[in-house]
């Protein structure tokens, strides 16, 4: 299984590189075979509507150089201040943009987290006798935010004060967890008014202690994930203070307060912050047509390589799956980002084909995937066997083939393409060992790491019949009103549960995007309906979506579809439980199973940062549980695809973790001169990959407003 693995998300990359041989194309149909998912995928050869390269027309866009237009499928939310309150990964992207100079910084080749070298000049780590780690950070001096306000140790103790702080749950957010904190239990309780974990030394050093109990932690380094945040803007009365003892706020933070400086739709901190540390400010957000635009920061100090943002002007907003890539062969947009629709990729690689003079494209595999979501309080899904049943009525093969089409791969848990887990688990990355070959240890952990692989997941396919079979054994056997269940008479299954018939009537709550809807009305709801759970589709603005998934907002739903991107720090605290009572609960409901994998997911991260073995054994054991206990449904992950004008240089999107890392360092220039031979490679590729794939269904009726005038590129920000 392995080998299918490595093999199928080497040929999702492969459009980027080099035409493929007739041997080549010989030994992955081969492996095609043998997959049970995607059988038959090469019966077809066709993918509609796709011209020929040598009738399209060679054409020239004129672009501004100090100026870059970036589209993306996902809007924006306008939730612009840390993602305590949600937000889309549009957003999450943006606050990249917007705040910078974090203590810490992802580190590919550690696999892990360390300390970022452009904000910490020197460091010192100590355990005392009873455990406790403190890290004394010093800051540089050259830090400082868009108004030229110096950054100082105050801020980043502020940062965390406000994160944790209980106000944040009164006005809807979800405060950070610092339970690793010394002192933080007495500063929440009020025993305490200091922080004692938490000391401002000087305007420069910083000094954070980590409690005994809570180490080891394999991403240890991620406690001291903090940004600057202006007090100044978000609290204006309020002051940090440390007197030998701890920090702390000069007077308690008002909820009111706050809730006109964060939160205020017009002049609020959340979505117009004025005085940022990163290397764009934000000049202006429409929330109406979800576009924003960023002036570049000329306070930035720049990143760890010292680069500085060389583009005066950024526009961001939604681009449609219907023509995102037409308005970038018209010059609307300079720069695609996040392209996942498969009719949207067909023709963006084509543009590249026919266009290659001036357009090109980067491919990355995504950290995260699309799920179906069980909501807690449903009284229909705290049964194992229904939701094992609503997973063999979802014809996932068919879903993804149609929506992302060769882009994307059906997955069985809870992991994404491009995480270092899955990469080591499918084959697809070397094992990390860190011995030499010579050392007596050397082959026993060589022979563990390659036991580590995905064979153990339950996977679920298409099968109606098992499903009604398990709603039968579980006694959904009644109609609704209490007779036997009739098949044709189309009604849901009902079941009596603690003296009330409940039906297995289901709803379904997803983002307005008519493709998906599109997908789960063709390949989902009648599967359902024929075993007895029919289902209605909901669409919910991708907010309240949010507060749903979050737990944050009363609702009647069953079901969420919804994507799930992870940050680099896989700590999976979704599964966290809504109350510490689980124990009352039946064995295979959904708080007890959460608890569960929670559980585990808590053994996996308290391991040592340097025993990787450990990690991804325990990382396997919770995927095997997920895949088992069937808290959610995993349906695909899949390739992101970037397409943009070649006049856009040093923009290395598969090097960084998101766009607004990448686009720092990028500039604008006259493309260098461009190789032809360039165009049909991609056109061979092309064309055998519409040998190998049929794309089921390229219809698209999903419609974004209009954000450029034709004339000029233009953003329209209306008011």
């Amino acid at each position: 299984m392995k080998r299918i693995l490595c093999f199928l998300l080497s040929l999702l990359l492969l459009l980027s590189s080099a035409a493929w041989a007739e041997d080549a194309e010989t030994a992955e149909t081969e492996a095609f075979d043998e997959l049970e998912d995607i059988e038959n995928i090469e019966d077809d050869s066709d993918l509609d509507g796709l011209d020929e390269a040598e009738d399209d027309e060679i054409y020239w866009v004129d672009y501004d150089y100090k100026e870059l237009y970036v589209g993306n499928a996902t809007p924006l939310q306008g939730k612009f201040f840390t993602g305590l309150w949600g937000g889309s990964t549009s957003d999450l992207d943006v606050q990249e943009l917007l705040h910078a100079y974090n203590l810490v910084k992802w580190d590919s080749d550690l696999v892990n987290i360390r300390l970022n070298h452009r904000v910490v000049s020197g460091a010192v780590i100590l355990d005392d006798a009873a455990g406790n780690r403190t890290y004394l950070l010093a800051l540089y001096d050259d830090l400082r935010y868009s108004d030229g306000t110096p950054i100082t140790a105050y801020d980043y103790a502020f940062s965390l004060l406000l994160m944790v702080d209980p106000v944040i749950a009164e006005l809807g957010g979800q405060p950070m967890d610092a339970s690793w904190l010394m002192g933080i239990d007495e500063y929440l309780s009020g025993e305490s008014k200091t922080l004692a974990g938490l000391r401002v030394i000087d305007e420069k050093q910083l000094r954070i202690t980590v409690k005994a109990e809570s180490l080891p932690y394999f991403y240890e380094m991620a406690r001291l994930n903090l940004k600057p945040y202006p007090i100044a803007e978000i609290a204006p009365d309020t002051e940090v203070k440390d007197e030998g003892e701890g920090v702390f706020f000069s007077q308690p933070l008002d909820a009111e307060v706050l809730q006109k400086t964060i939160l205020d739709p017009d002049t609020g901190y959340m979505t117009h912050p004025r005085v940022v540390s990163g290397p764009y400010t934000l000049s202006e957000f429409d929330p109406e047509t979800a576009t924003a635009h960023f002036r570049i920061n000329e306070e930035y100090a720049g990143n760890e390589n010292n680069q500085t943002p060389q583009l005066w002007d950024l526009y961001y907003g939604p681009a449609s799956n219907e023509n995102m890539i037409q308005e970038l062969g018209d010059g609307m947009f300079g720069l695609l980002n996040k392209v996942t629709f498969s009719r949207s990729l067909i023709d963006g690689i084509r543009l590249a084909q026919t266009q290659g003079h001036q357009y090109t494209m980067s491919n990355y595999p995504r950290t995260g995937l699309t799920l179906i979501w069980f909501t807690e309080d449903s009284p229909r899904t705290q049964s194992l066997a229904v939701r094992r049943a609503i997973a063999q009525c979802l014809d996932r093969e068919s879903f993804v083939r149609s929506y992302v089409g060769p882009f994307g791969l059906v997955i069985d848990g809870l992991y994404g393409l491009g995480q270092w887990m899955y990469g080591i688990a499918s084959g697809t990355s070397r094992y990390p060992i860190m011995l030499p070959e010579n050392d007596p240890q050397y082959e026993e952990t060589l022979t563990q790491w390659e036991e580590i692989s995905l064979d153990g997941l339950t996977r679920y396919s298409l099968d109606v019949e098992a499903a009604i079979r398990l709603l039968e054994e579980d006694g959904w056997t009644l109609g609704p009103d209490g007779a036997p269940y009739d098949p044709a008479a189309g009604t849901a299954r009902y079941k009596e549960i603690d003296g009330e018939l409940v039906g297995l009537t289901l709803t379904i709550s997803m983002p307005p995007s008519q493709d998906a809807i599109q997908a789960m009305e063709q390949y989902f709801l009648p599967h359902l309906a024929e075993a007895g759970m029919p289902a209605t589709l909901q669409p919910m603005d991708l907010r309240d979506l949010q507060q749903v998934y979050d737990g944050n907002q009363e609702n009647s739903v069953d079901l969420l579809y919804l994507g799930e991107n992870f940050s680099v720090i896989f700590d999976p605290a979704i599964f966290r439980p809504a109350t510490e009572n689980v124990e009352d609960a039946e064995e295979d409901s959904l708080p007890a199973v959460r608890a569960e994998i929670y559980a585990l997911g808590q053994d996996m991260v308290h391991t040592n940062s340097r025993d990787l073995l450990s990690f991804m054994q325990k990382w396997v054991v919770m995927q095997e549980r997920i895949s088992q206990r069937l808290p959610l449904i995993p349906i695909y992950s899949n390739v992101y695809f970037d397409f943009y004008t070649r006049e856009l240089y040093d923009y290395r999107i598969e090097d960084a973790v998101t766009w607004a890392e990448a686009i720092v360092p990028a500039y604008m220039s006259d493309p260098e001169t461009y190789d032809a031979s360039a165009e049909a490679a991609i056109g061979t590729e092309l064309e055998e990959m519409e040998q190998l794939f049929l794309e089921e269904n390229t219809g698209s009726s999903g419609h974004a407003p209009k954000l450029f005038q034709n004339e000029n590129r233009r953003f329209i920000l209306q008011r």
